[in-house]
């Protein structure tokens, strides 16, 4: 899976959609609801978006929709981009080269690229044809330099451009111009199976070319973009974006004169919602949908989403000690912490034992033994073994109490329930664990990026590539593992999978990946995210979407 930081963070279980992208696997499947033995139904892997034909569709009209969080970063390439609310917006305003379809597949988006063929595999060579009437919306063509300055830029090689991963780029010998501006041709030095994941969003050479232009560019501010719409107003004390079409767009024409986006933290997208200000909201915890299930004039949706909640581990301070979190992993009942993210959601959750594949992807497996099972007894053996001795309610060793804390943002109730209960489960085995509540703004920037925290709780959100994920669990100074736990044998383990072609090979190193992943405590992966999501009947081709499928932002519109 691709990852994006969702802030989604699980603010995403607030409902508050904070998430960082980067993990893979669309939804496989078909999509039933059958109910099983608890009474809660299974919940559908195929997209509910009431799919309605553009000829069916109003011409105008305004969507009004909630971001989890206000974006300062509109470069998805730069360490502080991948988040879910930037992406839904950029894949309106921005090339994509490949889309995800609803199966999970990625699909080459005509409208930048009218092909994309392996011509060589020795050394792994693509070449790209753009579309002719591909521009900029300053009126400039998308050429050949575009794909190279993105190669430059994001490939590693120069520190001062501060990437959030160098997958894929890193393993490009060349980008160079083939017959045309329009033609480009890039060559592997190592050869890379996810090369469709690349490219996308794309950006322009002349925007992003410089460690600065690359770094400060796009922050608080679009200067140059592409796609059907382009925005037209970043409102920061507003905390409203706004998007309209963009008149020099050659493809199919979007629908709707404007998209208003509005930053909403905590449950007040949801009283935005029942107060009719917005169209649609995202309903993933009990209180939220038990809120707007009999609204009036509201339709439910409902999917397997790729998006999923997890426990991060810093090595920062005391978490440092594998043994710790290793304990750790031990003494968390993760299925309780499941149950408290499903509540009385009228769809069952079960726990995600795979940091690399979703349930629903075709690789999955679970990996949690020898390592991650819910053992309390084994957990305090660790401790013991560890030199932690049983000092009163928690342990301590040198003198030092056995106390670290747990980062979560602030108006995330289900984030400080889901801390609650670990704090209890902790305090078993003799760890002290407190809750340090931030500032949602500040929650990513200033504390989950600089790996300023011992535990955090976030949502990462599914892009359907294996290769973005990769850097969430690979050793080096950027990239997204924040918390900066690694090893050697899974750095080894990541080129190997990402230079295999075969996809079941491939997936069966992922998995040996994630069982080193397990193995030296690095996070701890707790359910998927459903998709539930209340709206406007009225509103088509939007809702709830399957996996990490992408928005076709041209057919989103209302019934006339």
């Amino acid at each position: 899976m691709k990852h994006r930081k969702v802030l989604v963070v699980t603010a995403a279980l607030a409902g508050i959609a904070l998430a960082v992208t980067g993990c893979s696997g669309g939804s496989g499947g078909s999509g039933g609801s059958s109910s099983n033995d608890s009474g809660k139904k299974t919940l559908p892997t195929s997209a509910q978006i009431n799919p309605k034909p553009v000829s069916d569709l109003e011409d105008g009209g305004t969507l009004r929709l909630p971001i989890s969080q206000w974006v300062s970063q509109w470069n998805y390439n730069e360490v502080d981009g991948p988040l879910v609310d930037a992406s839904t917006i950029e894949q309106a305003t921005m090339p994509f080269i490949y889309t995800i379809d609803g199966k999970g597949a990625p699909t080459l988006n005509t409208d930048y690229v009218s092909k994309a063929e392996v011509t060589s595999d020795d050394p792994l060579t693509i070449s790209y044809t753009i579309n002719d009437q591909a521009k900029w919306n300053d009126g400039s063509e998308i050429t050949w330099r575009d794909f190279e300055n993105e190669w430059k830029t994001t490939n590693g090689t120069d520190k001062d451009y501060l990437i959030a991963g160098s997958t894929g780029y890193e393993d490009i010998d060349s980008v160079t111009k083939g017959a045309t501006d329009k033609d480009v041709v890039v060559k592997f030095g190592t050869p890379f199976s996810d090369w469709k994941s690349l490219f996308s969003p794309l950006y322009p050479a002349s925007q992003t070319s410089t460690p600065d232009q690359f770094n400060n560019g796009y922050k608080g501010k679009v200067p140059v973009s592409s796609g059907p719409y382009e925005i037209t107003d970043l409102n920061e004390t507003a905390g409203t974006v706004t998007m309209k079409p963009d008149t020099n767009w050659w493809g199919d024409k979007p629908k709707l004169d404007q998209v208003i986006f509005r930053s909403l933290d905590g449950n007040a997208d949801v009283d935005a919602y029942l107060n009719k200000e917005i169209d649609s909201v995202l309903t993933t915890t009990s209180e939220r949908f038990d809120r707007v299930k009999k609204a009036k004039s509201t339709k439910i949706l409902a999917s397997t989403s790729a998006q999923y909640t997890h426990v991060d581990f810093s090595t920062n301070g005391l978490l440092k000690d594998k043994q710790l979190r290793l304990a750790i992993q031990h003494a968390v009942n993760r299925d309780a912490l499941a149950q408290v993210i499903g509540g009385t959601l009228p769809y069952k959750l079960g726990t995600l034992d795979n940091h690399l594949f979703l349930s629903t992807d075709k690789g999955y497996k679970s990996n949690i033994k020898p390592n991650a099972t819910f053992d309390v007894e084994k957990a305090k053996k660790l401790l013991d073994d560890d030199g932690w001795k049983t000092d009163g309610t928690y342990r301590s060793k040198g003198g030092k109490q056995l106390a670290i804390a747990i980062t979560i943002p602030s108006g995330a109730p289900v984030s400080q329930q889901l801390a609650q209960v670990m704090q209890q489960q902790l305090k078993e085995i003799g760890v002290k664990l407190t809750l340090k509540s931030v500032a949602t703004d500040d929650f990513f920037e200033q504390y989950v990026t600089p790996g300023n925290y011992d535990m955090t709780i976030f949502v990462w959100g599914g892009t359907g590539f294996h290769s973005s994920s990769a850097t969430i669990y690979t050793s080096g100074a950027t990239g997204q593992n924040y918390g900066r736990v690694s090893s050697g044998a899974i750095d080894k383990l990541t080129k190997q999978a990402l230079s295999e072609p075969d996809s079941d090979k491939a997936n069966a190193i992922w998995n040996k990946i994630d069982e080193q992943v397990w193995s030296i405590g690095h996070s701890m992966p707790i359910t998927a995210k459903p998709a539930l999501v209340a709206q406007n009947p009225k509103l088509a081709n939007y809702g709830a979407f399957a996996g990490a499928q992408n928005i076709d932002w041209t057919k989103v519109g209302f019934t006339k």
